[in-house]
């Protein structure tokens, strides 16, 4: 493999003028985890690389005046232990402890995940579900991005060559809010996610409000379930209503077949994992 130049500038400004320098050739280094193998498998090899881990400011989880914030450079492992996010996004915290190993954890940043764009990544089912908007930072300044709208195809985003993504916003949830996170795998752990469902509500002395379903890895971007979603606006758990609304989402889902599993499976399994959440959900908090 040949020698990479890396840049480490100490400025969001510094990065954000290297890279349009670059014009295109310059990959952003954050965790590494997904890029690095990427260079050593010769699928991706950027002309330069441009390392953020000196610029500060760039991670961290807080909350302000209801909206929670997450630095683009703030680690899984860092998501995964906040009480902070266990309080007020449950569900994210899920998904992180579902990414890779410990040391993966450890390194892997939830920025990285969400820029490769990757249908399977497992925190963009949950900040879907959440409504979360990404901050991108370029030469004309900064620029707000919904999440749901931020994904175009497999490895494709909105972000620009010469953009950074800084940090990632959401309304955290009241304290009636319920939600949860659920993944099929190969393993439970240190598996790439076959699907993915996240889903959010307000528990309203046990009836469903303000519903949102996200399904992850059965399309070329996550997608929503809207119509499981308005299905089960107003309605109290039971089993049928559950089973209905599985029965829904499995018609929403747009899966593939591919090396990992067959388009049938992905889709069945997509129904399957919203009624197992929502038992999980209910059977705990009703």
């Amino acid at each position: 493999m040949r020698d990479i130049p890396t840049y480490s500038p100490t400025t969001l400004r510094e990065a954000v003028e290297i890279l349009s320098r670059e014009r295109g050739g310059a990959r952003v280094l954050a965790g590494g985890t997904d890029l690095i193998v990427q260079v050593l498998e010769r699928k991706r090899a950027p002309r330069a690389l441009v390392n953020l881990c000196g610029i500060p400011g760039l991670a961290g989880i807080s909350e302000e005046g209801g909206t929670v914030r997450i630095g683009a450079m703030t680690t899984h492992r860092e998501i995964e232990r906040s009480a902070l996010l266990r309080d007020r996004a449950g569900l994210l915290c899920e998904a992180a402890f579902l990414v890779g190993s410990p040391q993966i954890r450890n390194l892997a940043t939830i920025g990285g995940n969400v820029a490769n764009g990757s249908p399977v990544a497992d925190t963009v089912p949950p900040l879907m579900a959440l409504g979360a908007v990404l901050i991108l930072h370029g030469p004309g300044g900064e620029r707000a991005v919904p999440m749901r709208a931020f994904c175009l195809a497999p490895g494709k985003t909105v972000m620009r060559a010469d953009e950074i993504l800084t940090e990632i916003r959401f309304k955290g949830l009241p304290p009636d809010g319920a939600g949860f996170y659920e993944r099929l795998g190969q393993r439970r752990l240190l598996s790439i996610s076959k699907v993915g469902v996240a889903f959010l509500c307000r528990n309203d002395g046990g009836v469903m409000r303000g519903v949102t379903i996200s399904l992850g890895a059965v399309a070329p971007t996550v997608i929503m379930a809207p119509r499981a979603a308005a299905f089960l606006e107003g309605k109290a758990y039971s089993e049928d209503i559950a089973a209905e609304a599985g029965r829904i989402a499995e018609g929403e889902s747009r899966a593939i077949s591919d090396i990992r599993s067959t388009r049938e499976y992905r889709n069945r399994m997509a129904g399957a994992l919203l009624v197992r959440g929502l038992a999980r959900l209910f059977h705990r908090t009703g």
